[in-house]
């Protein structure tokens, strides 16, 4: 049986503008030498507010991905054609999210909602 969860992105995860602008720099050259994870999302990745994760079962690694941006609108989704995914594409399984971030049980109709805003 699959188990979802939904989290927010604590507010200190944000990068100050001095760091983000080297992060982007950083970044930049990275993508010239590494082929991108998710070249669809890249950019939408930092606006996601809201996580929400779909596990085969509850001890499980994290299996499909939907990101919220602050209205609750989804934004990304992933695996999805060429993209792996942000979370799916890690060793984290439910207990490390549940440890890491404020998590919250949704139900399979919300998450499959979410995920077909998306096309």
């Amino acid at each position: 049986m699959a188990y979802y969860i939904k989290f927010k992105i604590p507010e200190d995860i944000k990068a100050s503008p001095k760091t983000g602008s080297l992060l982007k720099l950083f970044v930049g050259f990275l993508k010239i030498i590494i082929p991108q994870a998710n070249p669809d999302y890249d950019k939408k990745i930092q606006y996601v507010r809201f996580w929400l994760i779909e596990f085969d079962n509850e001890n499980s690694y994290p299996v499909r991905e939907v990101g919220l941006d602050e209205n609750h609108q989804s934004i990304v989704k992933m695996p999805y054609k060429k993209n792996y995914g942000y979370w799916t594409d890690n060793e984290l399984k439910i207990e490390d999210f549940k440890k890491s971030f404020n998590t919250e049980e949704i139900d399979r109709d919300y998450f499959i909602k979410k995920w077909n805003q998306i096309t």
